[in-house]
């Protein structure tokens, strides 16, 4: 079951706008996800929800967005999954609300870092607050990679400050385990890789916040930040320039440096 919502996730990216669906079709596959869901076993709401999420409109994305509330975490996770693929901002809002309003949602790291990405598959500025907020109190490593890199997906500044912000509020300890996925995102955005070093990219902070712009587009990136990343997001774009030596943490005024 989470296969086939996981290459639902895959086959609409976010960026993409999706076509209207007929208004009787929708009005069908409600009726039949009103149905099915009543069902007491976990597999037949799941199924509903697998349905559901083939028909992209607010009708089907209000209907699974139920699930977000259901008390088996099997169901949960296949909603979060589904409205991750959708493309539809009723889909992203609904993750939003859940993330805020849930807190028993966090007692499940697992489920919580599933939500997290789910938010962050969209790239959305209305979620830096609520991915950067408070963003060290779940203790789980997922969780806290997951806010990271799904900051590395929104192609805005306020991404970069939100990154560079919670760098400094860590404290050095606790940032050595998580200075490679801040590393990833901040290359991402910025096509700039001052490395796993935490200083050199406060350095780099300093010198450019002012300045920063984000393009529209991610960078090109060598290959090994690009198999971390596409593995990640379960993306298929790889690249196979090779890692050219001296990159790593130089600073590059044009947008383009890389590391290996």
């Amino acid at each position: 079951m989470i296969t086939f919502l996981a290459a639902l996730v895959l086959a609409v990216p976010p960026q993409e706008k999706t076509p209207p669906v007929d208004a009787e079709r929708v009005k069908a596959a409600v009726e039949e996800f009103d149905k099915a869901f009543k069902s007491k076993e976990v597999k037949d709401r799941v199924a509903a929800i697998e349905r559901a999420a083939q028909v992209v409109d607010g009708a089907l994305v209000s209907a699974i967005a139920r699930g977000l509330r259901d008390r088996e975490t099997d169901v949960q996770r296949s909603a979060i999954l589904a409205l991750r693929g959708m493309n539809h901002p009723d889909a992203l809002q609904s993750l939003q609300d859940t993330a805020r309003r849930d807190k028993a949602l966090k007692k499940d790291p697992a489920l919580y870092c599933e939500l997290l990405k789910g938010i962050g598959q969209y790239g959305s500025a209305s979620s830096i607050p609520l991915l950067a907020d408070e963003a060290w109190s779940v203790v789980d490593h997922n969780v806290i990679q997951a806010r990271i890199l799904s900051l590395g997906r929104i192609r805005d500044p306020a991404a970069v400050e939100a990154l560079m912000s919670l760098m400094k509020v860590a404290g050095r300890h606790k940032m050595q385990a998580f200075m490679e996925d801040f590393r990833l995102s901040l290359v991402v955005l910025t096509g700039v890789d001052q490395g796993a070093s935490q200083d050199l990219w406060q350095s780099w902070w300093n010198d450019h916040k002012r300045k920063l712009e984000i393009k529209p587009e991610p960078p090109e990136l060598p290959k090994g930040l690009q198999q971390k990343w596409s593995y990640y997001w379960g993306e298929g774009r790889m690249y196979d320039r090779p890692t050219r030596s001296g990159e790593r943490g130089r600073d590059d005024p044009e947008g383009q440096g890389r590391g290996g």
